[in-house]
């Protein structure tokens, strides 16, 4: 006679950690969005347009390792978009885009949403 097969607790009822904490993360980022300073707010909203724009499959941000060049070169043409369509932005952004740090501050901007973008759609994979 075969004895019946036990599973022991761990495998009954696995942990939640076990799962990626990706969401977690693209969470926190968007709720850390939501409370940026007014200007800032109004920057992240124009370059997440721009940047769904280049949300296709087999585009540079979804390359394992994007290239810093080509990166930076993106974040120059996103800000000379902006510049150049400075009159029909509201004040506070114009008055950002005259910052001597905007275009650091457009590539860091830039990083973020590719970030949120490369890790929204990861849900429910295990880590092990």
């Amino acid at each position: 006679m075969s004895e019946p097969k036990i599973l022991p607790f761990y495998m009954t009822y696995p942990m939640p950690i076990a799962y990626t904490q990706d969401q977690g993360m693209v969470r926190d980022l968007e709720y850390f969005q939501q409370i940026y300073p007014q200007g800032a707010k109004l920057l992240q909203r124009e370059i997440a347009k721009m940047v769904h724009i280049i949300d296709y499959e087999g585009s540079m941000i979804y390359d394992e390792y994007p290239d810093q060049l080509s990166l930076r070169k993106l974040a120059k043409d996103m800000l000379d978009k902006l510049v150049r369509q400075k009159d029909t932005l509201p004040e506070m952004l114009q008055k950002l885009l005259t910052n001597d740090c905007i275009e650091e501050y457009v590539f860091l901007v830039l990083l973020n949403e590719i970030l949120k973008k490369r890790h929204k759609n990861d849900r429910g994979y295990l880590m092990f």
